[in-house]
């Protein structure tokens, strides 16, 4: 894998596609202040080297809160499903000698970048879907789209 530097201009976002869209308030007979959100996230990304494509799908669960930090009944949960045709994708894939042909790993710095893309695109898409809700006004904390390959707290809440 030759060293590359990720070019914008060579990452097309091709299609976006929201898979779940769900609020709920459970629970409550009347109405609790949210003070606060708790968040948990977790993504999976599936390749198609020869087309130069990427399938990059967020889970994202957010749970409203009161000032003791308690739950308050109020909560969120999104699946969202990006499609990427990225140009060179060939330059940031690794494979060991001899690997077959589905054992691969993308680099750490194309990888971020297409985080980084879905989970921004993901605050925009969020913000506007709880804007008539318990959440009205919630932006997605800004957060290092690294924590996004690496963690998995989605099934934390």
């Amino acid at each position: 894998m030759t060293k590359s530097k990720v070019s914008p201009d060579k990452i097309h976002l091709q299609g976006v596609r929201i898979l779940k869209s769900h609020f709920e308030v459970s629970g409550i007979d009347e109405q609790q202040e949210i003070s606060t959100f708790s968040m948990g996230f977790k993504s999976e990304s599936g390749f198609d080297i020869n087309e130069n494509q990427q399938l990059f799908r967020l889970y994202i669960k957010i749970k409203g809160l009161n000032d003791k930090e308690e739950y308050v009944g109020v909560s969120g949960e999104y699946h969202i499903e990006f499609y990427f045709y990225i140009e060179n994708l060939t330059d940031f894939v690794h494979r060991e000698e001899g690997a077959e042909e589905n054992d691969f790993s993308i680099s750490q710095e194309l990888g971020a970048t297409i985080a980084g893309i879905a989970y921004s695109t993901s605050r925009g898409i969020i913000l506007d879907r709880t804007q008539a809700t318990d959440f009205s006004g919630f932006l997605l904390p800004v957060i290092n789209p690294n924590h996004l390959l690496l963690e998995d707290s989605f099934s934390d809440l």
